[in-house]
């Protein structure tokens, strides 16, 4: 196994373990343990515990932004309406949001953990910063645009939650509902909702 497979090992084992048993009983040990290592390799490819929670959300945090910014050129299409834009751009990161329960559950916990606004934060805000340059345009002048696609997550990412443990069903009523909740909430801060972006 070469240094990157190793390394990629240990993130993907944090990945699965997180998801399965929450951040506080993620234990290097067991993170180890799961990609067949050595705990002591964590210690060469990571600064501690703390760092390797870290990698694995950027890890995570980079598949979504890249899902956002390859589906974000819909938001150019002038000749469909800005819902139908809006829709589509939804449709596509909803879609990426369900399609790995395990990932997104690791998200989910660290994303809504103190980790986050300690280590995560401003490497995640930097991230989203070329979405929010191209989204701006579209809303009112006042409009606190990295607030309103916080919420945009926040939203998706807790209908998600409700998805994996079975309390509404994975189906095209519950994408539905979940975009018009999302596009009602944000309508209010758009210049026009025929908006060019």
């Amino acid at each position: 196994m070469t240094q990157d497979e190793m390394r990629l090992a240990l993130l993907d084992s944090t990945v699965r373990i997180i998801a399965k048993d929450g951040l506080d009983k993620a234990t290097t040990r067991s993170i180890a343990q799961a990609a067949q290592l050595n705990e002591a390799y964590i210690y060469r490819f990571f600064n501690d515990k703390e760092d390797l929670f870290k990698e694995a959300f950027t890890m995570l945090d980079n598949e979504l932004i890249s899902k956002i910014l390859l589906h974000l050129p819909i938001m150019s299409a002038n000749e469909l309406d800005f819902e139908t834009r809006c829709r589509a751009l939804f449709f596509a990161c909803w879609k990426f949001i369900l399609s790995n329960q395990e990932k997104c559950l690791c998200f989910i916990r660290y994303y809504f953990s103190p980790y986050f606004k300690k280590y995560s934060f401003d490497a995640h805000q930097a991230r989203y910063k070329k979405v929010v340059e191209i989204m701006t345009p579209a809303f009112r002048p006042k409009a606190n645009v990295w607030m309103l696609l916080n919420h945009i997550l926040n939203t998706m990412l807790n209908f998600a939650t409700k998805v994996f443990n079975g309390a509404v069903m994975d189906c095209d009523n519950t994408t539905e509902h979940v975009f018009l909740l999302v596009y009602s909430s944000i309508k209010p801060y758009l210049k026009n909702s025929q908006q060019e972006v």
